[in-house]
């Protein structure tokens, strides 16, 4: 037993003392731009794959794919390129920087825009809540409502 745990840690202890050298940068490298946007868009298609998965699913649409088509990139491409950026850690950090601020503007243009459809909506329900004005006179609604007996004793009156 003490032999085991001897040589996992002699093993562990190897492995550990592995250098991990930084990778080159590779020949297609995607442009900080770019990969601002890709991260953007894998942002906001992980967040609708949670809330409308069947209908994804449904139509055969995975987030990969879809990103690796919309900017004409391959997996390759794109795991060189992340693993880059990720040993260049200003640079990455910098994207991130970015993706977040730019979630956090479409967020609030979102919320706007529920807030002015709310708003329309509480106007027009109110709006609709609210009775129309009595447009007739007091005078014509008591000749309006007058009987045919009525009418012969306010004749009288007129004519004296």
């Amino acid at each position: 037993m003490k032999r085991l745990i001897l040589g996992v840690l002699v093993v562990l202890i190897m492995v550990s003392c592995h250098q991990v050298s930084k990778p080159e940068k590779p020949k297609n490298l995607i442009s900080k731009d770019k990969m601002l946007n890709i991260i953007i868009d894998m942002s906001l298609l992980s967040a609708t794959r949670g809330f409308d998965k069947k209908n994804l699913d449904s139509n055969g649409i995975t987030l990969q794919s879809y990103i690796y088509d919309k900017y004409n990139i391959d997996s390759l491409q794109f795991a060189e390129s992340n693993e880059y950026y990720t040993f260049n850690l200003d640079d990455y950090e910098a994207i991130y920087e970015k993706a977040d601020d730019s979630l956090k503007v479409l967020k609030q243009k979102f919320q706007d825009i529920q807030d002015e459809e709310a708003e329309a909506k509480r106007k027009a329900d109110s709006i609709s809540k609210i009775k129309e004005p009595d447009l007739i006179p007091t005078k014509h609604r008591e000749i309006k409502n007058l009987k045919p007996e009525n009418l012969k004793s306010l004749e009288k009156k007129s004519e004296d």
